[in-house]
């Protein structure tokens, strides 16, 4: 009986694992991580006038995502809800890109490409302990209203966020960090 316990038990963390690791379908496609840090991003032809920032200190969350074959991408079809506040998608990119407010839509995508969207948020509502936050991601469409997903972003507070290309094919909603162990000086060695 213990056996069987055992391999249950153990079937159960795979399967919790695969699912904490697995990207999460959305209308569009798969995202495939959600990091929020406040470390600055680079965003080429950012002017601030251009946006009314009712805050002072910044965050900038990002959705790594996969479309589905003949998908385009638009910065005014998303929103992120966080603490009752909308946030507007302010940049996205494509693959290594760089940020660009210029570029507003993708007309044409590749659904082996990893794009991402870029949202402005308010510092002081994270706290400062690295941990999930549960945010909305809401995907706005003329004829057929708005579609909610919530979305479990990765607080990484002031680390970088994590490059696109070390993001692997079935996502990465859960870093794993491993801390080398600290040896002590081996004291018979003096």
């Amino acid at each position: 009986m213990n056996t069987l316990k055992l391999l249950i038990f153990t079937f159960l963390c795979a399967l919790s694992f695969k699912l904490l690791s697995a990207p999460r379908p959305f209308r569009l496609g798969n995202i495939l991580s959600a990091e929020i840090s406040r470390n600055k991003v680079v965003i080429k032809n950012m002017d601030s006038s251009d946006y009314d920032f009712k805050f002072k200190h910044y965050a900038y969350a990002v959705i790594f995502l996969k479309l589905h074959k003949g998908r385009s991408l638009s910065i005014y079809d998303f929103k992120l809800n966080f603490k009752d506040k909308a946030y507007k998608c302010i940049a996205l990119r494509s693959g290594n890109e760089s940020f660009d407010t210029k570029k507003w839509q993708l007309v044409k995508t590749d659904p082996n490409t990893i794009y991402s969207l870029l949202f402005i948020i308010n510092s002081e509502l994270l706290g400062n302990a690295k941990k999930k936050l549960p945010l909305t991601l809401v995907y706005s469409l003329v004829k057929s209203g708005h579609v909610n997903c919530k979305v479990p972003f990765q607080f990484v507070n002031y680390d970088n966020l994590t490059q696109v290309d070390q993001i692997p094919a079935n996502g990465i909603f859960e870093k794993i960090k491993i801390k080398p162990r600290k040896t002590s000086p081996d004291k018979s060695k003096k």
